[in-house]
C-alpha cells in the first residue's frame, strides 16, 4: 500500500469515527410496573432504534412471523397449516404481492418515515445481534425496511378483501383465499357531557389474542413522536393510541373499497376475456415458494385481468378482484400523521392521504371536539351497475371514475348529543337521532343496511346516553360493561312458559329464582349469568343458529331506545315448550359439569397463555361475546369451545382496550388482555391476565415521565443509537 493510499484510509477511518460519533446519541427504556417501554430519546429515529428493540426483546418471534406473513413465506417456517391454511395465506399475499409492491414503491413514501423505519429495523436486527438465542431456527438474515411495509398491506387486507368476497358469495362462489373477520368498540363523550369537562374516547378493538393482530403497548417520547398506544408486532408506528392532543379509534366498518368484475373467457382460448369487443389476454405470474417439511420447492400460477387478479372461476367464467389497495403502501404514513397531530383536523388531514383500510374513525382532542368520518379508498362508481355483486367486465362503461374525496364519506363533528359510538353498527343508530342517515350518500359510501344495530351496540348508546355527567370511574366502567343487553326479556318469557306449563321440577324452580333475581351482568363471580348461559347454550343446541335468530326477533328489540319495533310478533305454544325444555336440558348440564347448580360465571370462562403448549394456568373472566346465547356485552371476549374440563378460554375480543381523557394534561388508561411479554419466564407473561383482565380493571399509563418515575419504573435500559452504523 503506498503512503498517499495509507493515508487515505486512514483519514476515512478518523471520519468514520467522527461521523459515528456526532450522530451517537443514547435512547432510555423505563420498563414499568407491567413491564410497558416507555421510550426517551433526543430524537424520532432513536426513540425508533429504541422501539425495534423492545418489540423484539418482548415479541421477536411473532415480529418475524408477521415479516414471513407480508412475505408469503409463513408455511415456509409452519408447514402447511390445518387445512393448507397457512399455504393459502401464503398465495393470497404472493397474488397480490405485498413484499414486491412495497419494493417497488417504497421510494415514494415520505423521508421521516422512511428514517424512522430504517431505525426500527436497525433496533430489530441489533437485538437480533446481541441474543441470537432468541431467533428461530427458520429465520436467516436481518429484516429489512420493506418487511414492515409488506405487513402492514397484508394486515388490513381482509378488509377490502372480504368487501370482494362478499360480492361473490351473491353468485355462490368463494374466492381463493380466506378471510377474517374482525368487531371493535369506539365511544366519544363531549366535554359538556362529563364532569371532568374534557372530551373522552374509548379505543377498543376487537381481535385475536395470539397471531399476527395481536397488539404490543410502548409509550414514545422521541423527537416530534410523543404518543401513547399499540402497535401489530413489526409495525413501527402505533395502530391506536393518543399524543398529547389527540385520540383515535377504529372499528370495522366503512365504504365499500372493493369489488369483483365478471369475465367473460374466450370458448377457444381460455386465457383471454372479452372487454369492449375485444379479446384480451390473461397475464400470469408463478411464483416459487416451500412448505416446512418438504424438500422440493412448489410452483403456483397466477392469473391476472387489468382489473386484477383471478379469484375464482365457473366454467367460461373468471372473476377478478379490484382493490382500492392494489398498488398502495401508505398505511404506516398515515399512522405517523395521525401520530403527530395537534387536533381533529390534522387527523382529517391524515385521512385525505387515503391509506387507512374501511373503516369507522373516531377522533377527540384536548380542545373539546370529538369527530367521526366512515373513511376508506373509495372507488367513484359509474351509475348503471350493481357493485353489490359481480358486475360486467366486458365494458368500459363499468370501470372506476377515480377515488372519491374524503369530504365525499360519512361523517360528523361534535354532534349536538354529545356522545356516539360505533361498535360495527350503522351511522344512523351510532347515537340517538343521529344526522348521518343513508338517504344522503350513495349506497356504496353508508354501504351497509340502515338502522342496523345489536346487543353490543345498542347497550354502549344506551350507557352514553343515560349519563349526562360522566365521571372517569364511569368511562373505565363504560369501557368494560359486562351486562346482557335485555336479558329481562328472556327470564320473563321463561318464567310464563313454566307458570303455564308442566309442574316444574325442583331444580326448575331454583334455576328460575336464580335468574330472577340476578343482575343480568356476566360477572365473573355471578351465579345467575352461568345459570343463563346454560340454558340459552342448551337453547342454541335445540334449535340452532338460524333458529335462536328467528327467535331473537320475536324477543328482543334492539331497534327500542331509537323509538322503532323490530317485530309485533309473540312467541308461540312451541316456542314456549322449546324454552323451558332448553332450560331442564341445561339445568342437566350445569350438574354433569359442576356437580350443582351454584358455579359461577368464571368457572367456566377463562383467560390464560393459550399460545403456549401445555400451560394450564387460567384466570375467570366476566363479560364475552357469546352472542347465540344473547351475551354479547360491551366488554367483548371470543372463547374458545368447551375443553376437556368444560371450560372455555378467551383468544380474542378486547386486545388493547384503552379509555383516554382529553384533558391537560392528558390521562389514559389500558388493558391488553395477557401480558407483555411473551417469554415464559418473565414476570409479564401473563401478569395483566390475572392483575387486570379477570379483575376488570384498567391500568394507568403513567404517560408523563413525573408521573412514571413516582415509584413506577421497574427497569432502565440505555441504548446507544447511531445513524452512522
Amino acid at each position: 500500500m503506498t503512503a498517499k493510499k495509507f493515508l487515505q484510509v486512514v483519514i476515512s477511518a478518523i471520519v468514520h469515527i467522527f461521523l459515528a460519533q456526532a450522530y451517537a446519541e443514547t435512547a432510555t427504556i423505563y420498563r414499568d410496573d407491567f413491564g410497558i417501554p416507555h421510550i426517551y430519546a433526543e430524537s424520532a429515529d432513536a426513540g425508533m432504534y429504541a422501539s425495534g428493540w423492545a418489540m423484539a426483546e418482548d415479541r421477536l418471534v411473532q415480529t418475524l412471523e408477521n415479516y414471513m406473513r407480508g412475505m408469503g413465506r409463513f408455511s415456509e417456517a409452519y408447514g402447511p397449516g390445518e387445512g393448507d391454511a397457512n399455504i393459502r395465506a401464503d398465495l393470497e399475499s404472493l397474488m397480490w404481492d405485498h413484499y414486491g409492491v412495497s419494493k417497488k414503491h417504497y421510494d415514494k413514501l415520505p423521508a421521516p418515515f422512511r428514517d424512522h423505519n430504517a431505525a426500527f429495523i436497525q433496533g430489530i436486527n441489533a437485538y437480533m445481534k446481541a441474543h441470537p438465542e432468541d431467533v428461530p431456527e427458520w429465520w436467516t438474515g436481518e429484516t429489512d425496511v420493506y418487511m414492515p411495509v409488506a405487513f402492514s398491506r397484508q394486515f388490513i387486507w381482509s378488509w377490502p378483501a372480504g368487501q370482494a368476497a362478499g360480492d361473490l358469495r351473491k353468485v355462490d362462489l368463494r374466492p381463493n383465499y380466506d378471510v377474517d373477520f374482525r368487531s371493535s368498540n369506539e365511544m366519544a363523550v363531549a366535554p359538556d357531557r362529563t364532569a371532568f369537562g374534557a372530551a373522552m374516547l374509548v379505543i377498543d378493538p376487537h381481535l385475536g389474542w395470539f397471531g399476527r393482530q395481536r397488539y404490543w403497548e410502548v409509550r414514545i417520547h422521541a423527537g416530534d413522536i410523543h404518543i401513547s398506544g399499540f402497535a401489530t408486532a413489526g409495525f413501527p408506528y402505533v395502530n391506536l393510541g393518543h399524543n398529547d392532543h389527540v385520540a383515535w379509534a377504529h372499528t370495522t366498518g366503512g365504504p365499500d373499497t372493493g369489488d369483483v368484475y365478471e369475465l367473460t373467457l374466450n370458448p377457444d382460448d381460455p386465457m383471454q376475456y372479452r372487454y369492449d369487443e375485444e379479446w384480451r389476454d390473461l397475464a400470469t405470474t408463478s411464483v416459487r415458494y416451500r412448505v416446512k417439511g418438504e424438500t422440493a420447492e412448489r410452483n403456483h400460477t397466477f392469473y391476472y385481468s387489468h382489473y386484477g387478479p383471478i379469484i375464482a372461476r365457473n366454467d367460461d367464467k373468471a372473476y377478478a378482484a379490484a382493490l382500492a389497495y392494489a398498488d398502495e403502501i401508505g398505511y404506516l404514513e398515515s399512522k405517523y400523521l395521525f401520530m403527530i397531530a395537534k387536533d381533529y383536523e390534522d387527523v382529517k388531514t391524515a385521512l385525505e392521504v387515503r391509506q387507512i383500510m374501511p373503516q369507522n374513525v373516531m377522533v377527540a382532542d384536548t380542545k373539546g371536539n370529538i369527530y367521526y368520518q366512515r373513511t376508506g379508498r373509495v372507488p367513484i362508481r359509474p351509475e348503471g351497475f350493481d357493485f353489490s355483486a359481480p358486475v360486467d367486465g366486458s365494458t368500459s362503461m363499468s370501470e372506476w371514475l377515480g377515488i372519491h374525496p374524503t369530504e365525499d364519506l360519512v361523517q360528523v363533528l361534535n354532534p349536538p348529543q354529545g356522545y356516539m359510538q360505533n361498535c360495527n353498527i350503522t351511522p344512523d343508530v351510532m347515537m340517538v337521532d343521529s344526522p348521518m342517515t343513508p338517504d344522503k350518500y350513495p349506497s356504496y359510501i353508508f354501504n351497509q343496511p340502515a338502522r342496523y344495530s345489536h346487543q353490543r351496540g345498542t347497550r354502549a348508546t344506551e350507557l352514553l346516553r343515560d349519563n349526562d355527567h360522566m365521571t372517569v370511574q364511569d368511562a373505565l366502567d363504560i369501557a368494560l360493561d359486562k351486562e346482557c343487553y335485555q336479558h329481562e326479556r328472556w327470564i320473563s318469557e321463561l318464567a310464563l312458559a313454566i307458570k303455564f306449563g308442566e309442574k316444574p321440577s325442583r331444580d326448575m324452580q331454583r334455576g328460575l329464582k336464580k335468574l330472577q333475581r340476578w343482575d343480568g351482568y356476566s360477572a365473573r363471580n355471578s351465579n345467575g349469568a352461568l345459570v343463563y348461559y346454560y340454558w340459552k347454550h342448551a337453547l342454541l343446541d335445540e334449535v340452532g343458529q338460524e333458529g335462536i335468530r328467528e327467535l331473537s326477533t320475536r324477543v328482543d328489540n334492539y331497534l327500542d331506545l331509537f323509538g322503532e319495533v323490530e317485530s309485533d310478533e309473540s312467541l308461540s305454544e312451541a316456542d314456549y315448550k322449546t324454552l323451558v325444555t332448553a332450560f331442564e336440558r341445561g339445568l342437566q348440564s350445569m350438574r354433569d359439569h359442576h356437580g350443582n347448580l351454584n358455579a359461577k360465571f368464571g368457572d367456566v370462562f377463562r383467560a390464560g397463555r393459550l399460545d403456549y403448549d401445555g400451560d394450564n394456568e387460567s384466570y375467570p373472566v366476566g363479560g364475552g361475546s357469546l352472542r347465540y346465547e344473547g351475551m354479547a356485552t360491551v366488554r367483548a371476549v371470543g372463547f374458545t369451545e368447551a375443553r376437556d374440563d368444560h371450560t372455555r378460554w378467551g383468544r380474542s375480543g378486547q386486545t388493547s382496550t384503552q379509555v383516554v381523557i382529553l384533558s391537560d394534561p392528558i390521562q389514559s388508561f389500558s388493558q391488553p388482555p395477557i401480558g407483555q411479554s411473551d417469554h415464559s419466564n418473565s414476570p409479564h407473561f401473563r401478569d395483566q391476565a390475572k392483575k387486570l383482565l379477570s379483575k376488570s380493571r384498567l391500568k394507568p399509563a403513567w404517560f408523563h415521565k413525573k408521573d412514571l418515575l413516582k415509584g413506577h419504573v421497574r427497569s432502565t435500559q440505555e441504548l446507544e443509537y447511531s445513524s452512522a452504523h
